[in-house]
């Protein structure tokens, strides 16, 4: 029992100083070097060639050909326009997700109410 203590420390605290030997700090110069940025027309064409945006257009009944073309005839100002719109679009979708996340984390806090593992609600019981 003993060793096996000694070994788990050993162990961990080898993990510990790896971990802080990855670190490093990030200069202003490389997180924003020019070379790593997307231009607004690559943005936009990016998520234009998303699978779910390309059903969407064929949904109702746009040619994707044809919006890579109107694209390509947009103005500089019309297209950074458009970017920004898609930095700021939720990134999860709609409300329906955060609804069942709650339902979800409802159901499990019953449930480790009625094992008696938790006391959250007034109204279980536990089984034990």
């Amino acid at each position: 029992m003993q060793m096996s203590k000694v070994i788990l420390s050993f162990v961990l605290s080898i993990t510990l100083f790896a971990q802080v030997s990855w670190a490093q700090m990030a200069s202003t110069e490389a997180v924003l070097s020019p070379s790593m940025s997307v231009s607004t027309h690559e943005k936009v064409n990016q998520f234009i060639a998303r699978d779910d945006v390309a059903k969407t257009f064929e949904q109702m009944g746009v040619d994707s050909k044809m919006v890579e073309k109107r694209i390509a005839m947009m103005s500089d100002e019309e297209i950074s326009t458009i970017s920004s719109k898609i930095d700021t679009l939720p990134a999860g979708g709609d409300f329906g997700g955060i609804v069942g996340a709650v339902v979800f984390v409802f159901i499990v806090l019953l449930i480790t109410d009625i094992l008696g593992l938790t006391k959250v609600f007034g109204f279980t019981r536990p089984i034990r």
